[in-house]
């Protein structure tokens, strides 16, 4: 397992405001991996470890916005596997900040000129169909 880095609470000592874990990682560059990545994250979802507040798959990398419904060992667990490596992560305090980070992530897809919109992006939680 990869470390958290940083000091992280334990999800069970937080308030009940909008706190959340910030991961990315960084993938093979293939669709199966970015494939496994979405399964992972909604696969953590279905098992309650966390609520996906947000993420996104695309060139190479996926980032995501965790609010922790277990203790942050679990999620950890559940999160750091051979199919990519961890860029980086961090926690994010307070709604301001999360609604900040949420926009960051939905919106990557539109910076790297994957789509002009967020919603055209479909391996984002921003996506509509």
């Amino acid at each position: 397992m990869q470390p958290l880095y940083g000091r992280m609470p334990r999800s069970t000592d937080r308030p009940a405001v909008c706190d959340a874990l910030y991961v990315a990682w960084k993938l093979e560059g293939d669709a199966e991996a970015a494939d496994s990545v979405h399964r992972l994250l909604t696969g953590g979802e279905d098992r309650n470890l966390y609520r996906l507040r947000s993420w996104m798959v695309a060139k190479g990398e996926a980032r995501a916005l965790l609010v922790p419904a277990a203790p942050l060992e679990d999620i950890a667990n559940a999160l750091f596997t051979p199919v990519a490596s961890q860029l980086s992560t961090r926690w994010i305090a307070g709604r301001r900040k999360c609604s900040a980070v949420t926009h960051e992530i939905e919106n990557a897809p539109v910076r790297l000129g994957l789509a002009s919109r967020p919603e055209q992006w479909p391996l984002s939680s921003a996506f509509q169909r």
